[in-house]
C-alpha cells in the first residue's frame, strides 16, 4: 500500500490524476494498483457491449460521448459544443492546439448508472461524486434536468481534462474547481459557444445558481474571506457551496482590471505544489486591498456584474480645506474616492444635490440623492447617496464599504477614526450600463 500511495502521489504531481480535485475521494476508493493504471492508460471500450446495454455513442473531433439518454438536439449536439470549446481553452491558456491534433476526451453521460457499471463504462474505482468527475481524459456525468447545466458539467469536466493533460496539473482545490467553473460558464446560441461568460440574467444559466449560493451564504453569515477560499482542502468540493465560492474567486481575479493580467500569468503554475505561494508573490503588494475588494465584490455580486466600473482606488485622501470641497459622484460607478481625508473627532456636513438616471426600461428612471422608493437594492431606495469612511490605518474585519452610511440629501459625519471619504449611489453593479448622470456633494466642516 505504501508504494501504491507513493506512485499515486507522483501521478498527482504530474497531473495524471486530478491533482487536489477530490483526490482524497480517490484515495478512499483505492482497492488495488489497478486504479493507477486506469487513470494513466486509455481504456479499450467495447462499443457492441455498450450498444447492447442501451448506450449510444456520439462522436466529435475532441469528444467521444457515450450516453443512455434518448436522441434529442440538446444531447446530440454535445460533441459539437465540446469541439468548439477546445480552441477557446487553448486561447485562454496560451496553448498551441496545433501541437495536439489528436487530443480527445471520452465522456459518459449517465441516466442509469447501473447500465454503465454493467457494461464496464463506469469502473468500480470511481469515487463518490456529486454531479461529474474527470480523470485524465475521461469524465462521467449524471444527467441533469437543465439543458444548460448538462452542458456546463460537460465543459467543467472538459476543462479539468484539458488542464490535467495539457497543463500537467490543475492547481489547488479553489483554482482547480474555480477555473473549471469559470470556463464552463457559457453561452450557447445559434450553434455558437462562448466560454468564460459572465451571465446577464438567471435564465441564461438555469440550475447553475452560483450567485444565489453566495447570496444565501452571506445572508446566513456563512460567507468566506478570500483567504478561506484559497485554503479550501481536498474534501471541500464534496459539497456544492465551495464550487460557487471557488468560481467567485477565480472570476474576481480574472475580471478585475488591476488583477487580471497577473492572474492569467499563473496558469503555467498549475502543476506547482506551491501554487498559492506563487499567487501570493504575484499579489504581494495588494494583500489588504485585494481582501477588501473581495468583500465588496461578493456583497455586491449580481448577474451582469461590471468589473470595470467597480474597481476601487485606495489612494489616501488629503485633509479637507477650510473652505470645504465640492465633489461629483457618477451614478454608473461603484465606490468612488473623493480624495478627502476626514479627521477623527471633527464634525463634517455633507449636502447632496442633483438629478440622475438610475435605470432604463421602457422609460428612464430618475432619482435624486434621496433615492426612489419604488424599488430597493440592498435594503435601501434605489439611487440613494451613500458614504463610507475608509480608515487610513487599514481595515481589520468588515470593510466600511460593505456597511455604508446613508447620506441621502444630507447628513453629518463625526469620524471615530481618520479616514478617506468614499461615495456612491445605490445602483446595482449589474445595471451601471443603464445609469447616467452625477450627484454633487458639498463637504464642509
Amino acid at each position: 500500500m505504501s508504494s501504491l500511495v507513493d506512485n499515486l502521489t507522483v501521478a498527482v504531481r504530474r497531473g495524471r490524476i486530478p491533482r487536489l480535485c477530490i483526490v482524497v475521494a480517490i484515495f478512499a476508493a483505492i482497492g488495488s494498483a489497478a486504479v493507477l493504471a486506469a487513470a494513466v492508460q486509455p481504456r479499450a471500450i467495447d462499443d457492441a457491449r455498450a450498444q447492447a446495454a442501451g448506450i449510444r455513442k456520439l462522436s466529435g473531433k475532441r469528444l467521444i460521448l457515450y450516453t443512455d439518454l434518448p436522441s434529442s438536439t440538446t444531447v446530440d449536439e454535445l460533441p459539437e459544443v465540446f469541439d468548439q470549446a477546445f480552441p477557446q481553452w487553448c486561447a485562454y491558456f496560451g496553448v498551441d492546439g496545433a501541437k495536439s491534433p489528436d487530443w480527445q476526451m471520452t465522456g459518459f453521460l449517465m441516466k442509469d448508472k447501473a447500465r454503465f457499471e454493467a457494461s464496464g463504462l463506469a469502473p468500480g474505482d470511481l469515487p463518490v461524486f456529486l454531479n461529474g468527475f474527470a480523470r485524465e481524459r475521461e469524465f462521467w456525468l449524471y444527467n441533469q434536468t437543465s439543458d444548460y447545466y448538462r452542458r456546463h458539467l460537460m465543459l467543467h469536466e472538459g476543462t479539468h481534462g484539458f488542464m490535467f493533460s495539457l497543463l500537467d496539473g490543475g492547481g489547488p482545490p479553489w483554482y482547480c474547481e474555480g477555473m473549471a467553473e469559470m470556463l464552463a460558464t457559457h453561452r450557447w446560441a445559434d450553434g455558437r459557444l462562448t466560454l468564460n461568460y459572465f451571465p446577464v440574467k438567471p435564465t441564461e444559466t438555469a440550475k447553475l445558481g452560483r450567485i444565489e449560493i453566495i447570496e444565501t451564504d452571506l445572508s446566513h453569515h456563512k460567507g468566506h474571506t478570500f483567504s478561506e477560499v484559497l485554503n479550501f482542502d481536498n474534501r471541500a468540493h464534496l459539497k456544492v457551496e465551495p464550487y460557487a465560492w471557488s468560481w467567485a474567486a477565480v472570476a474576481f481575479l480574472d475580471g478585475h482590471p488591476r488583477y487580471r493580467n497577473r492572474f492569467r500569468q499563473l496558469w503555467h503554475r498549475a502543476a506547482d505544489d506551491n501554487f498559492n505561494k506563487r499567487l501570493a508573490e504575484k499579489f504581494s503588494g495588494d494583500g489588504p486591498e485585494l481582501a477588501e475588494e473581495w468583500q465588496v465584490f461578493v456583497n455586491d455580486l449580481v448577474y451582469n456584474y461590471d468589473f470595470s466600473r467597480t474597481a476601487i482606488d485606495f489612494t489616501t485622501g488629503k485633509p479637507l480645506p477650510r473652505s470645504g470641497a465640492k465633489v461629483s459622484v457618477a451614478t454608473d460607478r461603484g465606490w468612488q474616492n473623493t480624495y478627502l481625508q476626514l479627521e477623527k473627532g471633527k464634525t463634517y456636513r455633507l449636502h447632496a444635490s442633483g438629478r440622475y438616471q438610475v435605470a432604463k426600461t421602457s422609460k428612464v428612471w430618475w432619482s435624486e440623492p434621496g433615492g426612489v422608493s419604488i424599488r430597493y437594492f440592498h435594503g435601501q431606495p434605489l439611487g440613494v447617496l451613500m458614504a463610507a469612511l475608509h480608515p487610513d490605518d487599514g481595515v481589520k474585519g468588515e470593510s466600511p464599504l460593505v456597511a455604508p452610511l446613508i447620506v441621502g440629501l444630507g447628513t453629518m459625519i463625526r469620524p471615530e477614526k481618520t479616514g478617506t471619504l468614499y461615495l456612491r449611489t445605490n445602483v446595482s453593479a449589474g445595471e451601471f450600463a443603464s445609469a447616467a448622470g452625477k450627484a454633487t456633494v458639498e463637504v464642509t466642516h
